[in-house]
């Protein structure tokens, strides 16, 4: 009886180990990011008091310099990669109307995130006590420059003249000033004349890869077999982007205590800084909570029906991504949530549900319009209302290459920062504060997702008339399909065309 007794208890003990081995496992990324949040605090606070030099500050931020420069190494490949693949692999022709509304459906939704995004930041204003941090030289290449010269370089960009300068030089409005002396009367005065040139000023121009990959992703798409080899080498390469992402993430806690303790080492005013952080908090929560409860305002709109109903068939769902955090982890739940208890066509949420979590990124995008804002803020400068919708449109642009894995949205405000020139120094805050953000925005994602598919079934209702099943039977019948491969095997052997002309 000891015997037995003992043998139960070891294997309670085994289970228990087991069990706390997999939590370890699953929240290894977590539990490190925190503590690197602590010991840079730590560091931060306990070293203002011996006033280390510029030189000492330097060396301690090395290692957050570093984890920046690894995840900016990532950035091109990857909104490369990650749209021709993407684009590659959907058929919109064969789908039909669901698949140019799902990819429209996207579009919108990316492009509201942002404007809730814009409009938040410019009610809390998060970062506007800038007295708390020192100023520093940051890249900026021109601050005075013209909205419609904006605009016109904006659509250049779209457009670019050679791809491999597209990588590291985009096209910008450069202004000289001349000054001539005029004699008026025996009076001189002296005038200035402005004289405006089409130029280019380094950095990576991502709107205009953006637009070619796309492009080069459709064409792919239409071309099918014939160009295996490119969409595979694309394929491979964002696999191995992806990976190399996920190494980096795991120097996240290093990098962070580093970005964190210079950041608090060269702050002025401490109270500031936390003063600081929790409006920029506060400000992406509320952004975060009304673009929630505009999801059952929009399914009670479409379908006349409860809206709590909706929200408590998407509860698992959300759970589900919130611990991750990543989109494309609750695809399993998504998908049997709209099967069984929202009674969406199958073929609506087969469709949208993979390509949502591939490119939907409606709470991303609050985030990352919001988080530009607040750091461009925190270093003092002042952007006028155009370079503030500049940054919204290069955020719903750059929405699409986000891939679907933890803290991505991080590097996509790299992206943006890069494309405006701006170099920021108090990044440090935004990670310290990313546990947090990365789960109410991959939240958001997923809502977005489940109520825009019950709005395209009510839209494709007509068009979905046809169950399923029997199309599948329809499908499945081998006499037509037999027939039809007899009569392919003999006009093949009548005529041999071109492939060009096939």
């Amino acid at each position: 009886m000891n015997f037995i007794n003992s043998t139960l208890s070891h294997t309670s003990m085994e289970h228990q180990r087991s069990k706390c081995y997999k939590f370890l496992f699953v929240n290894g990324l977590i539990i490190t990011v925190l503590i690197g949040v602590a010991l840079g605090f730590a560091f931060g606070l306990g070293l203002r008091h011996l006033t280390p030099s510029n030189e000492a500050i330097t060396w301690i931020g090395l290692p957050g310099e570093i984890y920046m420069r690894l995840l900016k190494m990532t950035i091109l490949p990857l909104v490369i990669s990650t749209i021709i693949t993407g684009t590659s692999s959907m058929d919109v022709r064969s789908n039909g109307r669901i698949g140019a509304l799902s990819l429209g459906y996207i579009v919108i939704t990316n492009s509201l995130g942002t404007l809730i995004g814009i409009v938040v930041f410019l009610i809390i204003q998060p970062g506007n006590d800038v007295t708390a941090f020192v100023p520093e030289e940051n890249g900026t290449a021109q601050t005075d420059i013209k909205t419609s010269d904006m605009f016109a370089d904006m659509i250049r960009n779209l457009f670019p003249d050679n791809l491999i300068t597209a990588c590291f030089q985009k096209t910008q409005t450069i202004y000289s000033h001349d000054t001539k002396v005029l004699s008026v009367n025996g009076t001189n005065s002296s005038t200035s004349v402005v004289h405006k040139t089409v130029s280019t000023t380094g950095g990576v121009n991502i709107l205009g890869l953006i637009l070619a990959s796309t492009l080069f992703g459709i064409t792919a798409s239409k071309l099918g077999k014939r160009v295996k080899a490119f969409t595979e080498f694309f394929e491979t390469l964002s696999i191995i982007i992806i990976h190399l992402l996920n190494w980096v993430i795991w120097v996240t806690p290093i990098g962070v205590a580093s970005l964190i303790a210079t950041a608090l080492l060269k702050a002025s005013d401490i109270s500031s800084v936390f003063s600081n952080a929790g409006m920029y908090v506060l400000a992406h929560s509320i952004g975060i909570f009304f673009h929630q409860s505009l999801t059952p305002l929009a399914y009670f709109i479409t379908t006349r029906k409860n809206p709590l109903r909706f929200l408590s068939a998407c509860l698992r769902p959300w759970i589900t991504v919130f611990a991750p955090p990543s989109t494309a982890i609750g695809i399993p739940e998504m998908l049997k949530t709209l099967d069984s208890k929202l009674h969406v066509d199958t073929r609506v949420s087969n469709l949208l549900v993979p390509l949502g979590a591939a490119m939907e990124r409606m709470g991303s995008c609050v985030f990352i319009v919001l988080s530009a804002l607040f750091l461009i803020q925190l270093e003092g400068i002042s952007l006028p209302g155009s370079e503030i919708l500049l940054i919204g449109l290069l955020t719903a642009a750059g929405s699409l290459a986000i891939p679907a894995v933890p803290s991505s949205s991080v590097v996509a405000v790299l992206i943006v920062l890069s494309s405006l020139d701006i170099q920021v120094h108090n990044i440090g805050i935004v990670f310290a504060l990313e546990w947090y953000n990365d789960r109410i925005r991959s939240t958001s994602n997923t809502m977005t997702i489940l109520v825009g598919a019950v709005i395209l079934d009510r839209i494709c209702k007509s068009n979905l008339s046809v169950p399923t099943n029997q199309q599948e039977e329809t499908l499945n019948e081998p006499e037509p399909e037999v027939i039809v491969h007899i009569n392919k095997e003999k006009d093949s052997t009548k005529e041999e065309k071109p492939l060009l002309m096939t």
